[in-house]
């Protein structure tokens, strides 16, 4: 009975004390790194990623972006806090809780209002809204008794605390993925670009292709752009992705005049700059970009580095990928590089 006990009481201090303070390492670290890389001039966006602080002024945003990182690793790296540090943590996350609600509430609204459209029901938003919450519950319970720990107690709780921080930096990337890339930006635009994939040695596009393909037509006959890029690098063969992703395109109803070929688009980097430079040496202001939608985030996360903000459209799944896992773990790994700008 004792052991029940024992064990029930281990279980409860984990939920209430690792694995909150391991989502709050992971958001002050993650912070941190926005708030440097803006500092250092490399297009981060403090807020790009998981929060939008309304009405604010730049300088604001950062100084308050600060202060929160560092309230959240406060509340991650000490377990014993004054009881007035401890009021000025949860206050302060309180505040970043309640502006993540109202991002929540604003994308559930243009949802509605038929603005956007997404594939899943929870949104990234309310994933953050979610996790802020529970990390702000935490904050009194986790230091609200002092105890004498032994060093291998501590060991233990700080293994555990880096694992969900670890945990968070995989399970982050592939929520965006799902919630928002598996949201549809689509509106008027000046282009629409559709980024290569593999083409085979016979000039035949993968099923990854196909599927990005036949979204951009579907966008070009709907109007909502008058004109399509198809940028790709070199495929299997003779033929490279740009000029497969051209002739499959006319084979689906798009005139040949209306297409661009962009035949440097080696990857998503290349294929982003190569865009925003095409539309500013044309005064084109607004872009579609089509991918599956596991692809987007870091599409997203590449056109803001160019100084573009663009529009994602997640293409149409037309075949089961029965390599998904495979594809989205590795996104994992190329998100993280593009965002360190490790890519280059």
């Amino acid at each position: 009975m004792q052991y029940g006990m024992n064990y029930g009481f281990q279980i409860g201090r984990f939920l209430g004390s690792v694995i909150p303070r391991g989502m709050a390492l992971f958001l002050g670290l993650f912070t941190i790194c926005n708030l440097t890389g803006e500092l250092l001039g490399r297009r981060f966006d403090a807020n790009l990623w998981w929060i939008d602080i309304p009405g604010c002024s730049p300088v604001l945003e950062r100084i308050f972006l600060g202060w929160s990182a560092i309230c959240l690793l406060g509340f991650a790296c000490f377990r014993q806090l004054a009881r007035p540090i401890k009021l000025v943590i949860f206050a302060t996350l309180a505040v970043l809780l309640e502006v993540s609600i109202w991002n929540a509430a604003t994308v559930s609204n243009l949802i509605s209002e038929g603005e956007i459209q997404t594939r899943y029901p929870v949104t990234f938003s309310a994933l953050i809204s979610m996790t802020l919450a529970f990390v702000v519950c935490c904050v009194w319970t986790v230091n609200s008794q002092r105890q004498i720990e032994s060093s291998r107690q501590r060991l233990s709780q700080w293994l555990g605390i880096v694992t969900i921080c670890a945990g968070s930096a995989l399970v982050f990337p592939v929520a965006q993925m799902y919630c928002f890339g598996g949201t549809d930006y689509r509106r008027s635009a000046d282009l629409i670009v559709v980024l290569g994939s593999r083409v085979y040695s016979d000039g035949t596009v993968s099923a990854v292709l196909e599927d990005r393909i036949h979204t951009g037509a579907e966008l070009f006959h709907a109007g909502f752009a008058p004109r399509v890029l198809m940028s790709g690098g070199p495929g299997d063969g003779a033929i490279d992705e740009a000029e497969a992703m051209r002739d499959h395109a006319v084979a689906l109803g798009i005139p040949a005049d209306r297409i661009l070929l962009d035949h440097s688009g080696w990857n998503t980097k290349s294929t982003a700059s190569n865009t925003v430079q095409l539309c500013r040496e044309r005064g084109w202001k607004r872009v579609l970009a089509v991918s599956q939608f596991y692809h987007l985030p870091r599409v997203k996360l590449s056109f803001h580095r160019e100084g573009m903000d663009v529009y994602t459209v997640p293409a149409e799944v037309r075949y089961q990928l029965r390599k998904l896992p495979f594809f989205m773990l590795r996104e994992v790994a190329a998100l993280w590089s593009y965002y360190f700008g490790m890519d280059a």
